[in-house]
């Protein structure tokens, strides 16, 4: 049989479910136009569970990095890639990723690290002595490394002394933001929404949110608050039910809980503001989103959300932790219908121009073809 004349390329990585931005982003790489210009197949390392988005360490976690790297292994073996394009996170779940692409080197293929990690962690980053050393180390094991921003990639080619950095953001698909409907069935008539999207958790910022509603609320009693997403466990779904009963908020405040697709895209559209109160974050999927359904946000200032984000034009930029801010933006911009217009018509013009799908896909091509270009890999 004639082997396929496009190269091939071996995605390893989590995909859906559950549905976090690292599985999101390497869904939509998989069946964009890059699918078209290279064999693909998959290598999935994702858990499988819900409430998983986040790498969390277990008894578990080593018999899954045996199976992974068999998997990995029997691929190479009998797919031939010509290279391995490897979704890495930041921190323990990294050491993982690292073995995978050395596996990988060890077995002759090219490999592509596309890092989805911040600077901040443990490693590898750019903080710390020993975050700069893992950075220098054990990204050596990627023949080339794509960063989520161009501060990222800069910062990473200077303390991990390499020049061959490449950035490409999180993206976002356009199709489910289509001919939507003007209303959501969680709003009555009159009612404004501000939205929460993502995990329900302290580092998300979601205590900081609850503690900004009244003063909102004071201020602008039409508001309901809109939470998409779940919690990290079972348990604390509902000690956060409590805590807004406790806080006298339960009538101004909806759990949609998790939303995808079309409801997802209708949460976003149907809303007035966005709240993103992050402690720490990378570049989160919920910006790209909040932009193709035109929602000002107000945003933390944190990692690598500032290089994609203009304080007073897509939104409103604050300081972590700052509850009191929190609801000072949010005001502002509630208060300002002629801001949010303008702030709305503009994201939704930037979300089509640089986050689409295909506009990363095409940043991630570069890549490819500039590797193999170098050095193609017998077939």
């Amino acid at each position: 049989m004639t082997r396929d004349a496009r190269p091939r390329l071996l995605a390893v990585g989590p995909l859906p479910p559950p549905l976090g931005g690292v599985q999101l982003m390497n869904e939509r790489l998989i069946g964009s136009s890059l699918a078209r210009d290279f064999e693909i197949e998959t290598v999935n390392t994702s858990k499988g569970r819900a409430r998983w988005a986040v790498e969390k360490q277990s008894w578990r976690t080593p018999v899954d990095f045996v199976r992974h790297a068999a998997m990995l292994i029997a691929a190479i073996v009998r797919f031939r890639p010509d290279v391995v394009y490897v979704h890495a996170a930041s921190g323990f779940s990294f050491s993982r990723d690292w073995a995978l692409m050395a596996i990988a080197r060890l077995m002759g293929r090219r490999v592509v690290c596309h890092y989805h990690g911040t600077r901040h962690t443990i490693f590898p980053s750019t903080e710390t002595a020993f975050g700069r050393f893992a950075g220098r180390a054990m990204m050596a094991a990627a023949h080339r490394v794509i960063a989520l921003s161009p501060g990222y990639r800069d910062t990473y080619a200077q303390v991990w002394g390499r020049s061959d950095l490449a950035w490409s953001p999180n993206l976002v698909d356009l199709a489910p933001y289509a001919g939507l409907p003007a209303t959501a069935p969680w709003l009555a008539p009159g009612e404004r929404a501000v939205l929460f999207m993502g995990r329900l958790s302290a580092p998300k910022g979601i205590y900081d949110l609850f503690d900004a509603m009244a003063p909102v609320l004071a201020n602008h009693p039409d508001v309901r608050f809109v939470l998409a997403g779940v919690a990290e466990t079972e348990a604390q779904e509902p000690l956060l039910r409590a805590e807004v009963e406790r806080r006298g908020l339960a009538s101004r405040v909806t759990f949609l809980g998790s939303v995808e697709g079309r409801e997802k895209a209708l949460a976003y559209a149907t809303s007035s503001v966005i709240a993103i109160p992050s402690w720490t974050e990378a570049f989160p999927l919920v910006i790209p989103e909040a932009m193709a359904g035109g929602v000002p946000m107000v945003v933390t200032a944190v990692g690598a959300i500032p290089d994609f984000l203009v304080d007073g034009e897509d939104g409103l930029l604050i300081p972590p932790r700052d509850p009191r801010a929190l609801a000072a933006a949010l005001d502002r911009l509630l208060s300002d219908e002629s801001m949010r217009a303008r702030m709305s018509a503009r994201v939704r013009q930037r979300a089509e121009r640089e986050f689409a799908v295909e506009v990363g896909a095409e940043r991630v091509r570069q890549v490819l073809n500039e590797l193999l270009a170098g050095r193609r890999q017998p077939a």
